[in-house]
Parts: C-alpha cells; sequence; structure tokens
C-alpha cells in the first residue's frame, strides 16, 4: 500500500471536512480511520501506535481533527441502542459506528482510566456492546476497568445485550466466558444466570446443564423455581432432554410439588435415568455450596426412580472389579444415606426396604442399617469412605445383582 499515496488523497478529499469530522456528524468518514486505529488494516504494522496508524493515513491536520471526532462520538445521543446493537449482532451484522466508538474510549482513558466514569451511563451501555459486537483484535481496556471497578454499570449492559440477541434467536453468545469460562466472573454469574436460563430457549444440553448447576450455587432456590416453571409453562422450544433438566431442577427446588411429574416423566425409560443420575450426582458433588437442602427424602426419592433401572452389578462393564458409571452412580446416592446425620434416617430406610421395586437392593438397604445402627451404638465407629463402602458390600455380597452384557450403559 501508497501510504503517501493514500494520505495525499485523504488530504485532498477531507480537509475540507475537518469541522464535520471534529464533531462526528460525518461518521462514515471517520470509520476507516477508526479501523486503522484499532489495529484492522493488515497493511498497517501492529507493532505501530495506535495514533501513528491513522497518521499513515491522514496529515497531522486532518489527523488531530479526526482524533477529536473520536472523542465528539461519546457525546451522540443518536446511536444505536444497546438492544439495536444486541439484536443485529444476532443476526451476525454490526454497526460500524462502533468501531469509532471503540476508538474513541481508546484515546479518552490513555492517560487516566477513570475518564470513563464520567460518561453518561447510555453510552457506557452501548459501549460494552460495541466491545462484543464490533471485533477488532484491538484490547479494550476501559472495559477489563469497568469490570473490575464499576461492575455495577458494565454487567447489567452485559446481560441486557445477551437478552437482546437471545429473544433474536441467536445460537452463540460472545462473550459467554463470563459466565461459562474456567475463569468467569462471579458478579457476572450472579446477575446473568436466571435471565439466561429464561431466554436462551436454544442452548445446548451441555450448556444448560452447566447454567442449571451454577444456578444451584449462585441463585436463590426460589427465584430458580420461578424461571423452571416459566419456562416448563412455555415448553414448546424444549426437545426430551431439555425438557428433563428443567423437570430435574423443579423437582430439586420443590420436591413436594414435582416428585410425581419427573416420575411420570422419567418412567423406567433409561435414556432418561442415565441424564437424571448424572445430574443429580454433579449437584450432590457440591451438596456444601449449593442454595437448596438435599435431604434423605429427596434421596430416597431419588432411588426409587433410579435404583431399579441400575441393579447392583460389580463385574459388568470395563476393568474386573470396577463398577460401571451408572451403578457407580447408583452407589453414590446411597453413600448419601451412609453419610447422612438426620434422626429419621433409619425408619425411612425401613420404609425403604419394605418397597417392592427395591427388593433387588435389599442387601444393600441391610448394609446401610448396620452401619447406622454401629454409629449410634460405637462413639469410635468411623464410617468408611465411599471406595472402603464399595469393598464392603463386595465381600459382603451385595452387589450381586443381574447383568447382563447387553445393558445400555
Amino acid at each position: 500500500m501508497d501510504f503517501e499515496q493514500t494520505r495525499t488523497e485523504n488530504d485532498e478529499q477531507l480537509l475540507s471536512q475537518t469541522d464535520l469530522i471534529k464533531s462526528a456528524e460525518n461518521i462514515q468518514v471517520l470509520i476507516p480511520f477508526a479501523k486503522a486505529y484499532l489495529g484492522m488494516f493488515y497493511v498497517i504494522e501492529s507493532d505501530l501506535a495506535a495514533k501513528e496508524k491513522v497518521r499513515l493515513l491522514a496529515n497531522e491536520e486532518l489527523a488531530e481533527a479526526i482524533f477529536k471526532g473520536f472523542l465528539s462520538i461519546l457525546n451522540r445521543d443518536d446511536l444505536p441502542s444497546l438492544e439495536e446493537i444486541g439484536h443485529k449482532a444476532a443476526e451476525k451484522k454490526e454497526y460500524a459506528e462502533g468501531y469509532v466508538v471503540l476508538a474513541g474510549l481508546d484515546l479518552l482513558v490513555k492517560n487516566n482510566i477513570t475518564e470513563i466514569n464520567e460518561l453518561n451511563l447510555s453510552l457506557i451501555e452501548k459501549a460494552v456492546a460495541f466491545h462484543f459486537s464490533n471485533k477488532s483484535g484491538f484490547k479494550n481496556i476501559w472495559f477489563d476497568y469497568l469490570l473490575e471497578k464499576n461492575f455495577e454499570k458494565a454487567i447489567p449492559a452485559i446481560c441486557r445485550y445477551w437478552v437482546a440477541m437471545l429473544k433474536n434467536k441467536t445460537s452463540y453468545l460472545p462473550g459467554n466466558y463470563l459466565v461459562l469460562g474456567d475463569k468467569a466472573n462471579s458478579k457476572a454469574i450472579e446477575y446473568c444466570l436466571l435471565p439466561l436460563l429464561e431466554n436462551w430457549s436454544g442452548c445446548k444440553v451441555k450448556i444448560l446443564v452447566q447454567l442449571l448447576h451454577l444456578a444451584f450455587k449462585y441463585s436463590e432456590a426460589s427465584e430458580l423455581l420461578n424461571v423452571c416453571e416459566r419456562v416448563l409453562i412455555n415448553d414448546e422450544s424444549l426437545n426430551e432432554k431439555t425438557r428433563l433438566y428443567w423437570i430435574v431442577a423443579a423437582y430439586l427446588t420443590s420436591p413436594d410439588k414435582y416428585f410425581a411429574k419427573l416420575t411420570d416423566y422419567v418412567g423406567r425409560v433409561k435414556l432418561k435415568v442415565m441424564p437424571l443420575l448424572d445430574f443429580v450426582i454433579l449437584i450432590l458433588q457440591d451438596k456444601n455450596d449449593i442454595n437448596i437442602n438435599i435431604n434423605t427424602k429427596i434421596i430416597i426419592q431419588l432411588l426409587r426412580i433410579t435404583a431399579p433401572v441400575f441393579p447392583p452389578q460389580h463385574h459388568v462393564y470395563g476393568a474386573l472389579g470396577v463398577l460401571d458409571i451408572n451403578s457407580k452412580n447408583v452407589m453414590l446416592l446411597f453413600y448419601f444415606l451412609v453419610c447422612s446425620n438426620e434422626k429419621d434416617i433409619t425408619s425411612e430406610l425401613k420404609k425403604l426396604r419394605k418397597a417392592r421395586v427395591m427388593k433387588i437392593y435389599s442387601g444393600v438397604i441391610d448394609n446401610v442399617l448396620k452401619l447406622h445402627i454401629r454409629k449410634n451404638n460405637d462413639a469410635h465407629f468411623i464410617m468408611p469412605d465411599f471406595e472402603g463402602y464399595i469393598e464392603m458390600l463386595v465381600k459382603n455380597n451385595c452387589l450381586q445383582g443381574r447383568s447382563n452384557k447387553f445393558d445400555l450403559r
């Protein structure tokens, strides 16, 4: 690219418009220079300072007018709304003036990052949306500052932007790492979880499970239940798999209300019982960090649904002596009962022992009862860990259920 010729052509065409450029009235003229500033032209050396990239394309007078235009756009009140930016992003489109806003913000905060705090909230919200919609590869340092120092402005804007995209049936949310990533932002999780769950009707099962798992940690149970109920009432967008997880989530937050619905929906269908088991175990593993109480009654109800489908078996799949994953998950539910300190655990276990569908697990239930009797009568008795518990069951021939090599894993 002949920069000297380009600079000369730009000077000839644009020097007469410097007043319009300075005031950002001519946004279209500013867009290519903003892209240059943000490093989007591969023909310009990436190591050059942002301002110098603009100066390759304009003489000093025009360049200074352009920089003032970048700053002036931050005072415009006719920019697209946050929702409009989100709707267009859902269609994989963008408002090109967003690049000018991003360039202007970078100029503003170059010497003092706190300058962004003086901008009106509407502009900050739009800037957050442009940060995600107008990708340039440029490091928007003000965005990270807002997340850390002024999250009460940034995070609601992010949430509204995502919801706007979801209402336009997007399948992908830019920046979702803030909620779903390994180093997610806890404030973003708390604020955005329930709106995402309620509006992300087309999300994949893996993401739904992740969001629901987080919701049990970060959301009030009553608020999560309200979302579950609204989704289940208007469930035309759900498929068989996603509907299952919503019913399970509703059940865990309101067992008495949703046990019958869960039982009817799951039945004895292995392809439903397996994800039910996987999800419940995922939640149980965080039982000390979730906002619901998973008590003995819930575990026993879950065992009545799942255990008859996966009878006790030890030498079936994989290496000899290793439980298959479904049997292991069932046994983890039983181990929860082993570790329970609830006063009525013994009476509840005796009721479970009488249930016809649990007959094949009678040896396992008897073993749990014996362990609790020992704990109650021996102050020095220490309950085994899970591996020790399984070894005890194997030793006592409690895991000799039927097996079928054609069983669905």
